[in-house]
């Protein structure tokens, strides 16, 4: 501090405070999203369940309702059933699925990183059964049909991320 008597080692004891800057708010630190091998593998597995748990309930199931032998629509009711409420309500309730769990991914929303909302995942689990049929049309008009731009609000990214 300078002073009419030069500079001096302390501030003046009734000297105000400077204004405090505004504080811009800041936009949230959403972590980076997981690698392709990550999304590939998790979702492997994600499939592999959804696919043999609902079979495994149809096979169960028919013998229970005094059909003969497992009916495709009773399994396919099983696959979508037991898909839904994997892809849906475990990424809703618990922020992964098992292949995620496995390969310590989780499912946040873009935005913020919070944890997703119902309809987002509903969009997500749907938006995934259509894009796997969809991609020999989409082969055909040039498009190579990337699963990471959608509109859903989701990202997959890294567990160790969201400690930090």
């Amino acid at each position: 501090m300078i002073d009419s008597q030069g500079p001096q080692p302390y501030p003046h004891p009734y000297a105000h405070p400077p204004h405090p800057q505004p504080h811009l708010p800041q936009p949230p630190a959403v972590p980076e999203a997981i690698g392709d091998f990550r999304r590939w593998f998790s979702a492997t597995v994600d499939g592999t369940v959804a696919l043999f748990g609902g079979l495994a309930i149809a096979v169960r199931l028919v013998p229970a309702l005094g059909g003969p032998e497992p009916f495709w629509g009773t399994v396919l009711a099983g696959v979508f059933g037991l898909s839904f409420l994997h892809h849906v309500l475990g990424p809703w309730i618990f922020r992964t699925t098992i292949g995620k769990f496995l390969f310590f991914a989780r499912v946040v929303r873009d935005a913020d990183g919070g944890r997703p909302r119902f309809w987002q995942a509903v969009r997500r689990w749907a938006y995934g059964l259509t894009w796997i049929p969809m991609q020999p049309l989409r082969s055909l008009f040039g498009d190579d049909g990337d699963p990471y731009e959608d509109a859903c609000g989701l990202r997959y990214v890294r567990a160790k991320d969201l400690r930090r």
